[in-house]
């Protein structure tokens, strides 16, 4: 019997390093990244959620129903692939079940699972309906959330051909207005910007800043506009965040065909943005934030939050601003909060599959009770201690390394992973 009737190499999985949603934008290393990524699972359903398989899964139940949770968190620390599951989670309800992408995570999924496990098969059914509208909000640097949304919002809409959204109108007609102005206007308006000492500079920087969806800048074209013409216009000078949802859900994600399933808001680095929001709360959004958990609330089974951070949102409490953070905080750390297993022990078991064949379960029949008996060994020997901080037990030690990395010896398993073991 040779080793490869026995086990298979995953050998699209990789460890990526400073992953962000920004690498989508690079077709190749978005592929590679999707092909890439090493789910975990667990076939007990009580411990589904502690595995990536069961959080993908989690999300995905978002939409089934409105019975369904539909704010989640994850909470993991730095280093553990995250921000990559992360992208493969945007990639995978965004992109067409037929994508290359999509097909390498289920690749993925497959290895992790096996390829007649139920919870593949609904992801998989599932994936057959349709697309989601993603958006991929990051609290990585100082933002103005509202601002910061309305950008991603509108890219993702022009990418996808939608035209006619309340979210695009907001900045689309102060646009038209400057760019219609001829040069006996344009003068004028330069003038008037001089003598009233404009913080937004010249008008080329106003229409630039506009373009980039930054409706901060309206009031100030609204003064233009009545400076020129003598007429207050109708532009709308803020967003409502709960409105455009409301657009978005009724234009398209409802009807007997349409263009979306749902709307999938996955937003990274939470931890840093509500830090940012204690210290500067108007500055970074205001009600942004619970504007968009009351948007999931109002459409349960259409809208989904999922955030991502690196700590526990409740245990590091800012020095301002601390009851209006801790409400905030209870909107987004509810009980779907998760915290899935990372190690190397679980990448390795990740990267080696050993196939559900007689020939397998011939080998292990003849044996398992040798395996076993090795395993306590080297266990009970050198790694108990070691493994207490994951709370694993000989029965875990032996599933994800004896087990899970075979052909690898578990002492070859546990140098590679920990420090060097003494008697």
């Amino acid at each position: 019997m040779q080793l490869n009737q026995l086990v298979e190499i995953n050998e699209e999985g990789l460890v990526a390093r400073a992953v962000s949603f920004g690498l989508m934008d690079d077709t190749d290393k978005n592929l590679k990244l999707c092909k890439g990524f090493v789910f975990n699972h667990d076939n007990d359903r009580n411990r589904a959620k502690s595995t990536t398989v069961g959080v993908l899964d989690a999300i995905r139940r978002s939409f089934h129903s409105p019975n369904e949770p539909n704010v989640h968190l994850m909470v993991q620390d730095y280093g553990k692939g995250k921000s990559h599951f992360a992208l493969a989670v945007a990639n995978f309800f965004k992109l067409s079940d037929e994508s290359p992408e999509v097909q390498g995570i289920f690749n993925q999924l497959k290895f992790a699972t096996s390829e007649n496990n139920a919870t593949l098969a609904e992801l998989k059914a599932y994936k057959h309906r349709g697309r989601h509208l993603v958006l991929c909000l990051s609290g990585d640097k100082p933002i103005d959330l509202r601002k910061h949304f309305l950008q991603v919002l509108n890219k993702e809409l022009e990418a996808e051909g939608v035209v006619d959204s309340i979210a695009q109108r907001i900045c689309r007609e102060p646009l038209k207005f400057l760019q219609k102005l001829d040069a006996s206007q344009r003068d004028r308006v330069e003038t008037f910007l001089s003598s009233q000492g404009y913080p937004f500079g010249d008008l080329n920087k106003i229409i630039q800043s506009v373009t980039e969806n930054n409706f901060h800048v309206i009031p100030h074209i609204k003064q233009i506009c009545r400076e020129l013409t003598g007429i207050n216009p109708d532009f709308n000078a803020d967003i409502d965040i709960e409105v455009i949802f409301d657009d978005l859900i009724a234009k398209l994600c409802t009807g007997a065909n349409p263009q979306f399933q749902g709307i999938l808001i996955l937003f990274d680095e939470m931890y840093n943005y509500l830090q940012q929001w204690a210290a500067d709360p108007i500055g970074s959004g205001s009600t942004a934030l619970q504007n968009i958990t009351n948007a999931c609330e109002r459409h349960k089974g259409k809208i989904a939050l999922v955030s991502f951070t690196q700590k526990s949102l409740s245990k590091t409490i800012p020095s301002k601003n601390v009851e209006d953070y801790n409400r905030l905080v209870s909107r987004i750390q509810t009980s779907s909060t998760y915290n899935p297993k990372a190690s190397l022990e679980l990448v390795l078991d990740g990267l080696l599959s050993q196939k559900d064949t007689s020939d397998w379960q011939n080998f292990l029949a003849r044996w398992e009770n040798e395996l076993k008996r090795l395993s306590a060994e080297v266990f009970n020997k050198y790694a108990a201690k070691l493994y207490d901080g994951l709370n694993w037990k000989h029965a875990e030690f032996y599933k994800h390394l004896t087990i899970g990395c075979f052909p690898l010896h578990p002492m070859t398993c546990l140098l590679y992973t920990s420090p060097s073991p003494r008697d």
